[in-house]
């Protein structure tokens, strides 16, 4: 199994190398690997592949692991929550050997219910992680937490500069009837807000033309589009 964080331009203010020090291999570009001392596993990529989307690609293709989860480097929190009557707790998780285990278990159980992909939310309210519904299936898996069998069947689509992870969702679901949603563990990062990675040309109209594309190619599938300053949220149909 390989954890790979994709990160640029972000040395010294990534934060999961922190939380997996020892699970985690950065794929940085080869001009930057020596600013990323700090970090214990560095792949240098070449310099000319650019953007997200070709990064994850380029990762996907150049393993030999069946099993590769994407993490983004800015991930500041890992806990589920826990109701207690009317309260509700946060319980931080920082094990490796758990999320070690954890990851190997959402393998096993994509792999048994015929999908490709997972994924496990990013949203740390308990409108969505919560422990009383674990699983969902038609549903997102944001390229912040996401696993894939790289077996060559998905890769992202390259004519998305941002809102790769939601194609890769979308046709998955088209394709496969859903995916691995799990909604008991949430991740939270620093989305959108630290310089370096997608923020150095993610903008507006970016967003915008990727949206918009991806209403083209699933228009039954896409319910609304809610924007939020400089973020777009997308909700699905089903």
């Amino acid at each position: 199994m390989l954890i790979a964080v994709p990160s640029k331009n972000r040395a010294g203010r990534t934060t999961t190398d922190k939380l997996l020090p020892n699970l985690v291999t950065f794929f940085v570009p080869e001009s930057e690997v020596h600013q990323y001392g700090h970090v214990k596993n560095v792949v240098g990529i070449p310099n000319d592949v650019q953007g997200i989307t070709k990064t994850r690609n380029w990762i996907l293709k150049n393993t030999n692991e069946n099993r590769v989860i994407m993490l983004d480097d800015d991930v500041k929190k890992t806990a589920f929550v826990k109701r207690y009557s009317n309260n509700v707790k946060h319980v931080n998780l920082k094990d490796e050997v758990f999320w070690y285990d954890e990851f190997q278990k959402y393998f096993d159980i994509t792999e048994q219910m015929n999908y490709k992909i997972w994924g496990v939310t990013t949203d740390h309210s308990t409108k969505s992680a919560y422990s009383y519904k674990p699983f969902m299936f038609k549903t997102y898996a944001l390229g912040s937490v996401m696993g894939i069998i790289n077996d060559g069947e998905y890769l992202f689509n390259e004519e998305f500069k941002v809102k790769e992870d939601y194609e890769i969702c979308l046709r998955h679901i088209k394709e496969k009837g859903g995916l691995l949603g799990v909604r008991y563990l949430y991740w939270a990062n620093h989305h959108y807000t630290d310089d370096g990675g997608c923020k150095d040309y993610r903008t507006v109209s970016i967003e915008k033309e990727c949206i918009k594309k991806l209403i083209e190619l699933y228009p039954n599938m896409i319910a609304k589009v809610k924007r939020k300053g400089t973020q777009f949220g997308i909700t699905l149909t089903m």
